[in-house]
């Protein structure tokens, strides 16, 4: 006698059986189906604030690199201490002229001009700036601005305004 039995012609799966493992794969592939859809918004989120916290680099890279390089703020010109600011910066050349470059707050865009001349957005269309704020201190041989900015992106990714602050001291001004 073997131990191995071949199945019969007459056996198979009942109905029930059918039934009840029909029912354990859907539910498989419901939380599997499930999973998918966290870990994309996941990510999106992700994404989403990589990309609010890449544009807050760029433009505060350029922030630091202009504030730094000026010999003074045109606090006539500026907007300084409101939610839509505008900086007006002085600058030297080593020949002895002079330079002016302006960063502004524009249709949820941080834009930048050289010498009256529009240079470009500092902040891509995938984000909204909502608060660009600049404060001036000035001591007795030396200057500073203090940027507040609030970036946002534009799509639904559920990612909520960030709040992001620098200080810059203008080299220029204390180097005469």
């Amino acid at each position: 006698m073997s131990l191995i039995s071949s199945p019969s012609p007459e056996r198979g799966f009942t109905l029930v059986e059918v039934i009840v493992y029909s029912a354990l794969v859907a539910m498989l592939l419901l939380v599997i189906v499930q999973m998918a859809f966290a870990i994309s918004g996941s990510s999106k989120r992700s994404n989403a604030y990589l990309d609010v916290n890449s544009t807050a680099i760029a433009a505060f890279g350029r922030f630091s690199r202009d504030i730094r390089r000026a010999t003074d703020v045109d606090s006539v010109e500026s907007t300084l201490d409101a939610s839509s600011g505008k900086l007006v910066l002085e600058m030297k050349r080593d020949d002895g002229t002079d330079d002016v470059t302006t960063m502004y707050l524009e249709d949820e865009r941080v834009k930048e001009s050289f010498n009256g001349s529009y240079v470009g957005d500092l902040t891509p269309d995938s984000m909204a700036v909502s608060n660009l704020t600049f404060r001036v201190f000035r001591a007795a041989t030396t200057t500073a601005v203090r940027i507040e900015m609030t970036v946002a992106p534009q799509d639904d990714s559920g990612v909520p305004a960030l709040n992001f602050y620098g200080t810059y001291v203008l080299r220029g001004s204390y180097i005469e």
